[in-house]
């Protein structure tokens, strides 16, 4: 899930990223992205396995705000792996992480990022009791969720940096910069909205000058779930992000 470095590429270089309010439209949601940090960030006690009401509270404080500002939420959850196995090794590894996490918990050590048993089953059935439509793939969602938003002409709100790869006309909203919780709020106006960040690939491509269409061979030389050409014996490696832009500057990829 996501493009090694990217998010982090992203986030160095601000003008890529513009300033948004958004307001007054439909939304594409990755579900499986957005309850794992809404999860993570409702200071809940991932000790004991669940805090399921407190998850819950935090998933209707969301959607309530969408709504207060005119918002049309439309979910799509990631179904199971794909049938070729070409992310075994990358499930494998969040496996083991998620094991290792769990015993270092079990031993009073503070960890994050561990997610309870049931919190997808939580989420669906919240998602249901608030009349929130939502869509369970049988794989993974990122190209559905992405051609719907090309087809609704709406953006996509996810923390996954795959959509930074996808060319969706209205862009993608990312998470992290997603203020939902200082939504500006004024009853029932139509003028509210949500401040965030906005992410194009018009943006990206003019600011480290690649063409568009070679957007998902620079997600293959970067690394991705899917192709690792490192360990595949390419010593192809991004040291750090200032060697990344360089090279796309100098037209080498």
């Amino acid at each position: 899930m996501g493009v090694l470095g990217l998010t982090s590429f992203i986030g160095d270089h601000g003008a890529i990223l513009t300033d948004y309010r958004f307001r007054n439209s439909k939304v594409v949601i990755d579900g499986c992205n957005i309850y794992h940090s809404l999860y993570l960030t409702s200071c809940v006690d991932q000790q004991h396995a669940g805090d399921y009401d407190v998850f819950e509270d935090q998933v209707c404080k969301f959607f309530k705000a969408l709504r207060d500002c005119g918002i049309e939420p439309y979910v799509i959850i990631d179904g199971g792996s794909d049938f070729s196995d070409k992310k075994f090794e990358t499930l494998r590894q969040r496996a083991q992480s998620r094991i290792n996490q769990a015993k270092n918990l079990s031993m009073g050590l503070r960890e994050r990022g561990l997610l309870p048993v049931f919190i997808k089953q939580v989420f669906k059935q919240v998602l249901s009791s608030l009349k929130v439509p939502f869509a369970h793939c049988i794989f993974e969602a990122d190209q559905e969720i992405a051609s719907l938003a090309q087809r609704w002409k709406c953006p996509v709100l996810s923390n996954d940096s795959d959509f930074y790869i996808f060319a969706i006309q209205a862009g993608f909203l990312p998470m992290s910069h997603f203020q939902w919780q200082n939504a500006s709020v004024q009853g029932w106006s139509p003028q509210n909205y949500i401040p965030c960040k906005r992410y194009t690939t018009t943006s990206f491509c003019r600011q480290v000058n690649i063409n568009r269409q070679l957007l998902p061979v620079f997600a293959a030389i970067a690394g991705n779930d899917y192709v690792n050409l490192v360990k595949m014996g390419f010593p192809i490696k991004f040291e750090d992000s200032l060697s990344m832009e360089s090279n796309w500057k100098r037209g080498k990829f």
